[in-house]
């Protein structure tokens, strides 16, 4: 069985792997682990280890997805200029 040490010391180096990830490496990395689960090969004293990473994995991915969309710039489809968040009131 593997400490707690040395759980918090895979997650802290799965998650430094993940930073360094684009989002198609970091799916990619997922849909293995996936593979690998689907597959019946890791024994069952890992698949704790293993979903954990996967969900490290999947977070990571969605950080990069909500960076993305954040930076997305809406487009006025009269003019094609960005649309300003804050609306003047007409009142």
């Amino acid at each position: 069985m593997t400490s707690p040490q040395d759980w918090t010391q895979c997650i802290r180096d799965w998650k430094r792997d993940a930073a360094s990830l684009s989002y198609e490496e970091a799916l990619q990395a997922v849909d293995l682990l996936l593979a690998d689960l689907q597959s019946d090969s890791v024994p069952l004293a890992d698949l704790q280890k293993q979903v954990v990473h996967g969900e490290i994995y999947l977070n990571h991915c969605e950080a990069l997805l909500k960076a993305v969309e954040a930076s997305v710039v809406q487009l006025d489809p009269e003019n094609l200029q960005p649309v300003s968040d804050s609306t003047p009131d007409d009142a």
